[in-house]
């Protein structure tokens, strides 16, 4: 009996030790196909785009990082564009975030855009997103902001090697959690920026269960706050009424509390836009509400920029 238990003993282990080699060799494989399938990805040509893989210092992890230009040799103003959150299969099936409809708009008007994917998400190193926050209850959104500051600070730093791009005309723009992330991102003041553009920023949203007021919403304004006393450019806070992850009680809350703190600039509530207006940044149709605000925002605060 002792001896079939022990034979049973020595076959489980090995069944298992079998089972784990076959699980890590199929997240090998995952890992290169991602690698494959983000080195054979589509390029567009029209707009100069080109693909590359950055290395975020303090780390063995690098981000995928895509840059698009307009025709001709500059030197160009440019952006670091910055992505939303969502769940674990939305953040991954991004790939290398091409919202081209979104990225020609800036071409067009003569901006040079440099997409950042952070560790996490997409075509990025990690397993774990670098931004993940936690809980509801248990919240820590400063963390989240640092190492999403990183991971867009290490894409700029990078990107300041370029001739053809104007190392004293440039801007942080963000979506959502990337709107949040690029605030954070400022108030560390790396040289040459000139605004930030945040759309429907913040974190702890769900327009499931909380509709337009996102969890520790307090939290959050601590994190704003703090970014506000060291933030020294101005940035503009859009946002729609009909925010489903951010309603305007707490945008406007948010920006408060940032600009009390010495931060300066400007808050801009759209009229409703889809469902949802949490996304008309990122919206092929949203164009017509988002970009009227930007020129009248670069003129009140003397941002050398034309849009």
């Amino acid at each position: 009996m002792a001896t079939h238990t022990a034979m049973l003993r020595q076959t489980g282990n090995g069944l298992w030790t079998r089972i784990w080699r076959a699980a890590c060799v199929s997240l090998l494989v995952v890992g290169l196909l991602s690698h494959a399938a983000y080195a054979q990805d589509e390029i567009d040509a029209t707009l100069r785009e080109e693909t590359h893989r950055v290395a975020v210092p303090g780390t063995d992890q690098r981000i995928a990082v895509t840059t698009f230009r307009p025709q001709g040799a500059g030197p160009f103003p440019w952006l670091v564009l910055s992505h939303g959150t969502g769940d674990s299969s939305v953040n991954r099936s991004i790939g290398r975030y091409r919202n081209l409809p979104l990225i020609r708009k800036w071409i067009e008007r003569g901006f040079a855009v440099v997409v950042v994917v952070r560790r996490g998400y997409g075509a990025s190193d990690g397993w774990r997103i670098v931004d993940d926050y936690g809980s509801c209850g248990n919240s820590d959104f400063l963390g989240a902001a640092e190492g999403a500051a990183g991971d867009i600070l290490a894409a700029a730093a990078w990107a300041r090697q370029f001739a053809d791009l104007d190392q004293k005309r440039w801007l942080l723009v963000g979506q959502s959690a990337g709107g949040f992330a690029s605030i954070h991102a400022a108030s560390k003041q790396p040289a040459g920026l000139l605004a930030v553009l945040n759309f429907a920023g913040g974190r702890g949203g769900d327009p499931r269960t909380r509709p337009s007021e996102p969890c520790a919403a307090e939290r959050l304004g601590e994190v704003f706050e703090a970014a506000g006393a060291k933030t020294v450019v101005p940035v503009l806070w859009h946002y729609a009424e009909n925010d489903l992850f951010f309603g305007p009680r707490v945008s406007r809350y948010w920006f408060d509390r940032f600009v009390r703190a010495g931060g300066k600039g400007e808050y801009v509530l759209q009229s409703a836009f889809a469902p949802n207006g949490h996304g008309v940044f990122t919206h092929a149709q949203g164009g017509p509400v988002w970009m009227p605000a930007l020129q009248p925002f670069f003129d009140k605060h003397a941002v050398p920029l034309k849009f």
